[in-house]
């Protein structure tokens, strides 16, 4: 088999996302040594690049953006040009993107997400209450703006483009992931990691942008909770159709789950991201993971061909 690494380095893409040369080196060094395997940086949107790419049985898909194109607009090319790649479809991803898709999608799997709101309903709110604004696509925790309703920042939140506003859910934040099974058959959600604030701050998100936070492999959850949250995240992951790998962001505040971010493609560098590092810490090390993810792909595509009308 014939498998070949597909990424562009941080620097050329939108968001400047965790992977570099030193992130492809610990993902060929892991990928089983049966697989033949390849590797070339995204070059272009080009006839002559996507013949070249059909030339192996599979495109394992790091590909985050190129240039001011995102990583949904890379999986679209792979798509029209009929490369067979580890990422979830244009159609999935696009869909996951778009967090005002989110309450519809939430309430099919008995979760909830928070609430979306127009500027003129913050003043229906307790003067306590805090709000977020952030981007309305794609699952970053980038350039958001946290405020009360006496404080509302009308300059900033004029000067963005395609944002949301929410009341900011206080209380404990977990990222839940979800990765094809031993056999790639189906999809198996692994046991929560929960993002903890250093400073025990009340505001606060996952990364270093907004304040340090560290990772509690093992948090104290009762088993309603635990169930609900790992469950609820699988049947979105099913919902969606998503292929591979997910890792969903999530709140828990007074017995309830919040749903605030799918990402259909996350990060895998060994060393920085949320999702590699799960997976190691229950077992599964990066090796097995990628097998994983190749079968399932191989898997989704051989499905693909069987639903196809004759």
């Amino acid at each position: 088999m014939k498998l070949l690494y597909l990424y562009s380095d941080s620097d050329f893409t939108p968001w400047r996302e965790n992977i570099n040369a030193a992130t492809i080196a610990s993902l060929i060094q892991a990928t089983p040594e049966n697989v033949q395997t390849f590797v070339t940086h995204f070059v272009g949107f080009t006839a002559e690049f996507a013949d070249f790419l059909r030339q192996f049985d599979l495109v394992f898909n790091v590909c985050y953006g190129y240039g001011v194109a995102d990583q949904v607009e890379v999986v679209r090319w792979l798509d029209w040009h009929g490369i067979k790649h580890t990422a979830s479809s244009y159609s999935t991803q696009l869909l996951a993107m778009d967090k005002a898709l989110l309450p519809d999608m939430c309430v099919q799997v008995g979760l909830n997400t928070p609430r979306i709101l127009l500027p003129n309903e913050l003043l229906d709110f307790s003067p306590t209450t805090t709000f977020i604004a952030k981007h309305r696509y794609g699952s970053l925790h980038r350039n958001m703006l946290f405020f009360k309703k006496d404080n509302i920042p009308s300059q900033q939140l004029n000067s963005l483009e395609s944002y949301i506003i929410q009341p900011y859910i206080e209380g404990r934040e977990f990222t839940v992931a979800v990765i094809p099974n031993k056999n790639g058959l189906n999809p198996q959600c692994l046991p929560p990691l929960e993002i903890i604030p250093n400073d025990g701050r009340a505001i606060y998100v996952a990364g270093q942008n907004y304040g340090p936070t560290y990772k509690d492999f093992e948090p104290q959850l009762d088993e309603h909770l635990y169930d609900m949250m790992t469950e609820g995240v699988l049947e979105l992951h099913k919902l969606l159709e998503i292929k591979g790998m997910s890792r969903t962001d999530v709140r828990v505040a007074n017995d309830e789950v919040y749903i605030l971010d799918i990402n259909t493609m996350p990060n895998l560098d060994p060393q920085r991201s949320y999702l590699p590092a799960l997976a190691n810490h229950h077992g599964i090390q990066l090796k097995e993971l990628i097998e994983r993810t190749i079968k399932s792909a191989l898997i989704w595509y051989e499905r693909q061909l069987v639903q196809q009308p004759d």
